[in-house]
């Protein structure tokens, strides 16, 4: 993110980020998100500098000078620019980032009772809470984190079993030193062993620590679309009131070179067929999900690091094809004197199915250059666009051609024009051969299969 350039820089009250309608009065879920989230994993060592290699979850202290620039980060995000939605996870730093979230709580939170917003109805916990000092009370904020995955380790990395499931959630309440999380996720679960194990296991851990008050929402995330709709239609009647997933949380299917979350049909339909579609027994992602009641968040508007001018990491698993557009595309950002990060957050956040685009922003500096980009969208009425304009072409779309109007200035509009254009754009190849997205469901085999010969050099040894 840190490639990103600002316009403009305020913290005034009126320029924080807007906040959107995301759930009606009566859902679980937050009725209203931020349009822009924190995404968490940067608060932890998957991105170090020097002064942050030493740090695990034995070592760290709020003393820290690395924990110290992540909380004052997280404080910024919530208070300066409205970024009141938080998402972490066990697996971000091996347990880093959700400490340094609960240290950033105690200094945001008042140390007023949280049961009384959930009506008195959370089991009590074991851990003491600490001290707080902050003056906003626990309903302002919206923390998220997730179950499934966990240590560096290939042999231990995940675990989805019904007392690990209750285990960490009762370790993530008391790290970030908390009586509830407002969605609890199930993470990456096309790296389970099977669906049966989620149904037996996972699932009903989830559904017991919402019973008990510890989780208000239950929500998923991972790459593969088909996997997690095959969970949402296989498990939502696991739960005694007939729902068990109020939100899915997807990534990398909501930028410049993949939009299939919106126009790829390729979902078998319900049993009610969208009203004038006609009957071809599929319909798209998000179509599924508004048709479900489930509400959408998006993470990875750079698709982690494609949409850069750094580019992406070495263990990035997107294609070469799809490596050598995103560069080209970079290039042609540059021609028009557009940053492409700032672009690709601007053409992710006008998206008006996705409530939040949750974004990792590591200090003060790159909050703000997000936010400012943000507060573009303040006065936009994401409800008057409707539509799915753009089926079948993997990365353009129509029905947001209105918000983009009022957002993009004339070079970014120029630049957005040269990405999307279908003969000499940069993604023609991939659009093609279906290379615009990679195979999520064929990276957890790969992963499964360094597991195998890890246990067989084992059991050599």
């Amino acid at each position: 993110m840190s490639s990103m350039e600002s316009t403009c820089h305020t913290t005034d009250e009126d320029q924080k980020v807007p906040q959107r309608q995301y759930a009606p009065a009566d859902s679980r879920l937050p009725t209203k998100t931020p349009l822009l989230g924190l995404g968490c994993s940067s608060f932890s060592t998957f991105f170090s500098s020097p002064e942050e290699e030493s740090l695990t979850v034995d070592t760290i202290s709020k003393d820290h000078i690395a924990v110290q620039g992540w909380v004052e980060t997280i404080r910024h995000a919530v208070l300066n620019r409205g970024i009141n939605l938080l998402d972490t996870a066990p697996w971000y730093g091996h347990g880093i980032s959700e400490i340094t979230v609960g240290y950033a709580l105690d200094t945001l939170l008042t140390d007023d009772d949280e049961h009384d917003d959930d009506g008195g109805n959370s089991a009590p916990l074991n851990h003491l809470r600490r001290k707080r000092t902050g003056s906003l009370p626990r309903s302002r904020l919206i923390v998220n984190t997730k179950v499934g995955r966990y240590d560096a380790n290939p042999l231990h990395q995940f675990d989805f079993s019904y007392d690990t499931t209750i285990q960490s959630i009762q370790r993530s309440l008391e790290r970030m030193n908390c009586d509830y999380i407002d969605v609890i996720q199930l993470h990456d679960p096309e790296f389970a062993p099977s669906i049966s194990l989620l149904k037996q296991e996972t699932i009903p851990a989830l559904v017991e620590c919402k019973k008990r008050g510890w989780a208000k929402a239950i929500g998923l995330t991972g790459y593969p679309l088909e996997v997690q709709h095959q969970i949402l239609v296989e498990c939502q009647d696991l739960s005694g009131d007939g729902v068990v997933f109020d939100q899915s949380l997807v990534y990398c299917h909501n930028n410049l070179h993949d939009m299939s979350l919106y126009c790829d049909p390729c979902f078998p339909s319900l049993k009610d067929e969208l009203e004038g579609q006609e009957d071809d027994g599929n319909i798209t992602y998000t179509q599924f999900c508004q048709k479900s009641s489930i509400h959408l968040m998006a993470a990875a508007p750079l698709s982690m690091g494609l949409l850069t001018t750094a580019g992406p990491p070495p263990w990035h698993p997107a294609g070469h094809a799809l490596k050598e557009g995103c560069a080209a595309a970079v290039k042609m950002c540059d021609f028009k004197g557009v940053n492409i990060s700032s672009l690709a957050l601007l053409y992710s956040l006008s998206q008006p199915e996705v409530g939040c685009t949750l974004l990792g922003m590591k200090d003060v500096r790159e909050v703000d250059v997000a936010a400012d980009l943000a507060i573009r969208f303040c006065g936009i009425n994401f409800d008057v666009v409707g539509g799915n304009a753009g089926a079948n072409n993997p990365f353009r779309r129509s029905n947001n051609d209105g918000i983009l109007d009022k957002v993009l200035t004339q070079k970014e509009k120029e630049a957005l024009a040269l990405l999307m254009d279908e003969n000499g754009g940069p993604f023609p190849k991939v659009k093609s051969n279906g290379e615009y997205r990679w195979n999520g469901k064929e990276e957890a085999r790969k992963f499964w299969a360094l597991v195998a010969e890890l246990k067989k050099e084992g059991d050599l040894n």
